[in-house]
């Protein structure tokens, strides 16, 4: 009997350890079930939070992109036509006559000086043969000396023209900047430029022009100067 006991219950032994394998393996599956769930889980929020940031970014950096800038500013601007006032100003008409004169003036002396010299010249060449040669020698020296002054007369009245036209300019852009410095009190304008031909403005409006009012003010005080 005991034999048999023991017979039947390792049977029963031998039974139950396959519930007990089913029971480990339906456990590990779970187990791996969970875990997957869990993974895809994660992998869903780390999705989620991604695309999160990159709308973020992009958004905002349209909004960067977009956003308007707006500048404050107080600047007034006017130009005087530089080509309008030599033409018009009568300070410039007179200077240049004044610098044409002397220019004429000075050639003049030159151009005097240079016809006597050569006279002499042609008539040394006709009569040299009938002075002696100490004679020949002196006026010789003579001639050179004259030649040597016409060349240092020459050299001279070049530089005190280029000198007087310097002057001149000065004393113009010293009369246009007092004007405009007068005209500007207050201040009416931040800056009053210059247009030209030749400068680097493309486009100026012709309501910021202020030539014709400059121009008048100059000649005005240009002809109260030369009355005095």
């Amino acid at each position: 009997m005991n034999e048999e006991n023991n017979v039947i219950d390792n049977m029963e032994e031998n039974k139950s350890t396959p519930i007990k394998q089913n029971n480990i393996t339906e456990n590990h599956n779970d187990i791996n079930n969970k875990k997957t769930n869990y993974s895809m889980f994660f992998n869903v929020l780390i999705f989620i939070a991604v695309a999160a940031l990159y709308i973020i970014h992009f958004t905002s950096a349209k909004k960067e992109v977009i956003q308007p800038v707006s500048i404050k500013s107080s600047l007034t601007i006017a130009y005087i036509d530089s080509d309008t006032l030599w033409e018009n100003y009568e300070f410039v008409k007179d200077t240049k006559k004044e610098l044409d004169d002397l220019e004429m003036q000075l050639n003049n002396n030159y151009k005097a000086q240079g016809m006597a010299f050569k006279a002499e010249y042609d008539n040394y060449l006709k009569t040299g043969a009938s002075l002696t040669l100490g004679e020949q020698k002196k006026k010789e020296a003579a001639l050179q000396q004259k030649q040597q002054n016409l060349m240092e007369l020459e050299k001279n009245l070049g530089n005190q023209i280029l000198e007087r036209k310097q002057a001149k300019n000065i004393e113009l852009q010293d009369s246009i900047f007092a004007y405009v410095k007068r005209f500007n009190l207050g201040p009416k304008y931040s800056f009053i430029m210059e247009k030209s031909r030749v400068s680097g403005i493309l486009f100026a409006n012709d309501s910021l022009d202020i030539t014709k009012s400059i121009l008048k003010g100059l000649n005005e005080a240009y002809t109260r100067g030369k009355n005095k």
